[in-house]
């Protein structure tokens, strides 16, 4: 029986791909490294941070970068869109009774600036810096179990890449995917509270 549902947070609950993109090549002139790619950028999308350490800024340091990104993110908000459906997921989810996280390779205090702004509530929030290892590791997955206070096995996380799903699975949890292939999959959001019921 389900009792919480894990969110990842962009291209789920939240459209900040324009946003990062912005954000990302702001930070690589900051730091006078070439510039991101559209192509290179789309290949990378939904990564951790230590992954866009190796592959856009070799020689930083994920803490330094983690600092870009928070002084960066804010001043490309204008390109962020709320998914239509979350707010009133989210209200249903608890409604229910249900227990929700996010889990999301965005380190942890941008995530919760950037929920904040999308006016999105949820339980608990578990970011690419809180745990030892991102997405596709389980680290997160089961940290938000644990938060919750929930077995893995009464969750289910809803994603929309293959590092949600992978993630999902290492932690043996049930994945949604969000356009996105998996156990189950939706193609809007609002369709996940169905799904649940199913």
């Amino acid at each position: 029986m389900i009792r919480a549902v894990l969110f990842d947070l962009d291209g789920v609950l939240v459209d900040s791909y324009e946003v990062w993109f912005q954000a990302m090549n702001a930070v690589a002139q900051d730091l006078a490294c070439p510039p991101i790619s559209r192509e290179a950028f789309a290949d990378s999308w939904g990564q951790g941070i230590e992954q866009d350490v190796e592959r856009f800024f070799p020689g930083r340091t994920i803490p330094e970068l983690e600092e870009r990104y928070e002084r960066a993110y804010p001043r490309h908000l204008e390109h962020l869109r709320v998914d239509p459906d979350a707010a009133g997921l989210l209200a249903a989810l608890r409604e229910r009774g249900l227990g929700t996280a996010l889990i999301t390779n965005t380190p942890g205090g941008l995530a919760r600036s950037v929920l904040e702004c999308a006016g999105l509530t949820l339980d608990a929030v578990v970011g690419g810096t809180d745990v030892p290892r991102g997405k596709p590791a389980p680290d997160m997955v089961l940290r938000a179990c644990a938060l919750l206070e929930v077995p893995p096995e009464a969750a289910v996380v809803v994603g929309d890449t293959a590092y949600d799903r992978d993630a999902a699975a290492a932690a043996g949890v049930p994945f949604i995917g969000v356009r996105c292939e998996g156990a189950q999959r939706v193609e809007v959001l609002g369709a996940v509270a169905e799904r649940l019921s199913a």
